[in-house]
């Protein structure tokens, strides 16, 4: 089946975003912590003076899917539990929130949603197959698909596109938007991700989580453990997830038929053992409330 969808008459003609989309720079805070070599005390009270985004990552931390052992209190035992590295990753994602979707406008609310049950997803599947830390499978989650609010905002007509993407038979969402707008969500989010200084790997991942050529031949190539953990780790949670049902209404995750072998063959799952996983993360997901 060809790589390149066909035009939609409900998406009209194409246009070209390629190099007309503005890639805010990450809030002051996030770039300081992440270039900061500063001890754990300062950078807890660091965080601490960001009173909202301090709450959010202590509630984050402190959610049913992170399963600590013991109830943290405030950031700075946040951060001393944790540390520089997995604290800014969590502080990085939270941030995401205040900077993206502040408007009263149903999608970009949407988009957000999803994002954090795929982000909640992906903490429960990381920890069940031991694919990734939490608080990477969690920012990778709430990353991949902001996007989609960038497109929103430039054109009218993304909504529409991004539905029509996830509905059409060939799977290629990335192909269908870039057919329709010379670039897709997933290009986006990944710029995004780099301005925001995730590492290397989420990234790539993130850049290319809808680009099924590309993951399967990472699978077929065998090419670095980590990078295959995460995106087995990501198309697994929007599979369970079922993302293309809350964003598209789509009843059918075309994409996912054309990558699940390559994943399932590599996890050494097969599809009884899939769906006993479904089960498990869907009613960890419950527990999110």
């Amino acid at each position: 089946m060809s790589e390149t969808p066909e035009t939609n008459s409900a998406t009209s003609e194409p246009e070209n975003l390629q190099g007309k989309i503005d890639i805010p720079a990450p809030p002051a805070i996030i770039e300081t912590l992440s270039r900061s070599m500063a001890d754990l005390n300062t950078i807890g009270k660091m965080i601490a003076e960001q009173e909202q985004l301090a709450t959010e990552v202590v509630n984050t931390i402190n959610a049913p899917c992170f399963n600590l052992v013991r109830n943290i209190a405030n950031i700075e035992e946040a951060v001393r539990f944790l540390g520089h590295e997995r604290i800014v990753r969590l502080a990085t994602a939270r941030s995401l929130r205040a900077s993206f979707f502040t408007s009263t406008q149903s999608f970009p609310e949407e988009v957000w949603n999803v994002a954090n049950r795929v982000a909640v997803a992906n903490v429960l599947i990381a920890k069940e197959l031991k694919l990734a830390d939490s608080d990477q499978a969690y920012e990778i989650g709430l990353f991949h698909n902001i996007g989609m609010a960038l497109l929103y905002n430039h054109t009218s007509r993304y909504r529409i596109i991004i539905k029509s993407a996830y509905r059409h038979e060939s799977g290629a969402i990335s192909a269908f938007e870039k057919h329709h707008l010379g670039i897709s969500h997933a290009e986006v989010s990944g710029m995004l991700a780099k301005r925001w200084l995730l590492d290397e790997l989420a990234v790539d991942v993130i850049s290319n989580h809808h680009s099924t050529q590309w993951i399967n031949q990472q699978f077929k190539e065998n090419s670095n453990e980590e990078l295959l953990n995460l995106l087995a780790m990501i198309k697994l949670s929007e599979r369970i997830s079922h993302s293309c049902g809350f964003i598209a209404q789509a009843p059918q995750n075309y994409e996912w038929q054309r990558v699940a072998p390559a994943i399932l063959n590599y996890l050494g799952l097969n599809e009884t053992q899939l769906e006993r996983l479904k089960r498990q993360v869907l009613e960890g997901m419950k527990q999110e409330g």
